[in-house]
This record gives structure tokens, sequence and C-alpha cells, in this order.
């Protein structure tokens, strides 16, 4: 099977070119680059011309990792300047941005990914963990109910094609709000004809396909324990972003005249900052400037500690995310060879 070899050679050869490339970046250069040789081939040609055609490895895999994101073209066809009323702005504050953001330990608040990094983890995250977890349950519950009349082998087919369908969905939402590159392409259940060509994959293969590829299990796995990581950090960050509003709060409502509490009672008292603080006559707690002080500059700090976990948290989140994703490619002739 000489064209399976030259296909095969290819890509490994694409692969070692691809070394150091972010590891999303990759796979989807691999996926784009089998599926349009397969293409060609399809198409009548041989694979040499085919790969002739297509370019070297080295060619494609310089072009997809150092190719810039498309901007909005602009004022004609083919342009790529900004918007003018965008020239001399947005640059500027993407500047004045990029220059608080290098401010040490503070600097942090002027990063958007730490902002959405919090973000994410106090709604999608959360939100997402808990209906996929639903979904995972309750279909692989009826499936392992279901297997002894036989019903039950399909939908957990159906299951595990359901589950690698969201996560790469949720790699989406993981990449808009992380920063993390995720796949953007899916490698296919396919059976090559002996001419190399791509042919129509039988219901028992795609089972057999499904039930040995690894990613499928591990995306299962990840769907069922993403709901008690994402809640865990749901619950860490709800405390933290609470504790910080609560301790800003403090002395900006002393300095409204607000009081930090109503009391009643005579024997009522109040702990502040490991401090006994007793109400007046009204039952009213008041705040020395030094305690609003040192309440404000612990809110200040437990807030900036705040962004700097979830920016760290996002990184190593994303990083998983991408570990699970991301299939590490064979030889063709392998990768097929349990279906042929």
């Amino acid at each position: 099977m000489q064209h399976v070899d030259l296909i095969a050679e290819y890509l490994m050869q694409l692969q070692r070119e691809l070394a150091g490339v972010d590891t999303a970046v990759a796979h989807d250069a691999l996926v784009d680059a089998e599926a349009h040789l397969r293409a060609a081939i399809a198409a009548g040609k041989t694979p040499a011309a085919a790969i002739e055609e297509f370019g070297s490895a080295a060619d494609f895999a310089r072009a997809y990792a150092g190719t810039p994101a498309p901007m909005s073209p602009v004022g004609g066809a083919g342009s790529t300047l900004p918007a003018p009323s965008a020239v001399g702005t947005v640059p500027a504050r993407a500047g004045m941005l990029a220059t608080l953001s290098c401010i040490p330990i503070v600097g942090v608040w002027f990063q958007p990914r730490a902002w959405s990094s919090l973000f994410y983890f106090l709604l999608p995250c959360f939100v997402i963990a808990v209906a996929t977890f639903v979904w995972v349950v309750c279909v692989g519950s009826l499936a392992l109910g279901t297997l002894p009349i036989i019903v039950g082998v399909p939908l957990a087919v159906f299951l595990l094609g359901s589950v690698r369908a969201i996560g790469l969905a949720e790699g989406k939402v993981v990449e808009f709000f992380l920063g993390v590159r995720m796949p953007r392409r899916v490698q296919p259940v396919q059976v090559l004809t002996p001419l190399g060509a791509v042919a129509q994959i039988g219901f028992w293969q795609r089972i057999r396909c499904w039930l040995t590829d690894v990613r499928s299990w591990l995306s299962l796995g990840y769907l069922l324990g993403n709901f008690f990581v994402a809640t865990g950090l749901f619950a860490v960050f709800v405390t933290l972003v609470a504790m910080s509003f609560a301790l800003l709060a403090v002395p900006v409502g002393t300095a409204l005249g607000v009081p930090v509490v109503q009391m009643h009672g005579d024997d009522a008292e109040v702990w502040f900052l490991w401090q006994r603080i007793k109400p007046d006559a009204n039952g009213t707690v008041h705040l020395s400037a030094a305690q609003c002080l040192l309440s404000g500059l612990l809110g200040l700090a437990l807030a900036t500690g705040t962004l700097w976990l979830a920016r760290g948290t996002g990184w190593v989140y994303g990083q998983v995310v991408k570990a699970i994703q991301v299939a590490k490619p064979q030889a063709v002739a392998q990768r097929f060879a349990i279906v042929q």
C-alpha cells in the first residue's frame, strides 16, 4: 500500500516540522493536511501528485504556524487597515493597558485576561459543568440500563460522540475566556480504500473507532470530573469576591455615613478584623479611620490575589482541556489498520 505509506510519511514529516509549535495548532494542521490530501486522491490524483501540488511539509508548517489573524477589511477590498475612528484611539488604549499591566503585582487589575478568567469561573464554567454532568449521567445511565437489550450499545456510542462534540464546543468557550488556543478541527472517523481515498464507514466500524479511541473516554471522564472541579472553583471564587467586596465597601460606606451594622441590645458587640467594637447608644457601629484604612488595604490585597489566582487557574485549566482534546497523530497505515 504505497499510497498510504506516502501520505503517512508526509504527515509524520509534517509532525516533525511542527515540533515546538502549539499543540492545538499542530493538531489542526495535521487534520487539515490529511483532509486535503484525501480529497485530492478521491478526485482522481495520485498520492505523489497530490503531495506535490499541496507543497512540502516544511512550507505548509511555516505557513500554518505563522499565519496572522485576519483583520476586518475597511475602505475597500483587500484593505486591512483599522477603521478610521479607531486610528490613534484603540492602539493608544491598548498601549496604555499593556504598560499598566506590566506594573508589578497590581498590574493584574489592567489585564483583561484576568477579569475574563474570573468571570469564566464565576458563571460559564459552573453552568456548563452542571449541564454536561446531567447530560452524561442521564444518557449514560440509560445506556447502561438498556445494554441487555442491545439498545444500550448505540446509546453508548451516541454518548461518546456527543461528549467529544461537547468538548469541542466547550473548547471554544475556554479559548474565548481563558485565552488558551484550542483545537478547531476534529480528526474524522474514516476508512481508506485501496487507492487511498476515504470510503464510507459502517456502523460497527464507527462503534469500534469510538470505543477504541482514548479521546472519547478522556472526554467522558473530563465531563464527569469537571463538575466537581467547577463546583469547587465556583465556591472558592464566590467566597473570595464576596470577602473582597465587603472589605472594600467598609471604608466607602463609612465615608458616606452608612453604618457598618445596626445592633440592638445593651450587650451587643461586633468583632471586626479581630477587634471588638461596642455600638453606641443608638446601636450604630462606628469604625475608626485606622480600621477603615486597614479594611480597604486588606480588601485591595485580597482582590488582587483573587485576580492572580483566577489568571493562573485559568491557564492551568485551559492546558488540561487542551491536553484532552489534542490527539497525538499516528501513521495513517497504523491508525486505520484496526478498522479495515
